[in-house]
């Protein structure tokens, strides 16, 4: 069977995009239920919210700030998590 030089690097690309994306979203959706969360008499610290943001964690700014980050945070670790990945199969661990 041929292969060709540029499949390994297009399943590459595809792998950090689908990580990526995978990570932002797993990180939105949490952020979200948090928020929500936030809003029911439990005693819970709350600290996924302020990880994010400086706002009051029931507040609307809380959840557009908070957000926002938990977006950038998560495609932030689902790149590394890809990128880590793909050297650790490159050297075959």
């Amino acid at each position: 069977m041929t292969t060709l030089g540029f499949g390994r690097q297009s399943a590459n690309k595809s792998l950090l995009v689908h990580f990526t994306a995978a990570g932002a979203l797993i990180f939105g959706i949490s952020f979200i239920v948090c928020w929500l969360l936030a809003f029911v008499p439990v005693s819970a610290t709350h600290a996924f919210i302020t990880l994010f943001t400086t706002a009051d964690t029931t507040s609307p700014t809380a959840l557009v700030q908070g957000l926002c980050w938990s977006l950038v945070f998560g495609a932030w670790l689902g790149f590394l998590t890809a990128a880590v990945h793909s050297v650790l199969n490159r050297i075959g661990f």
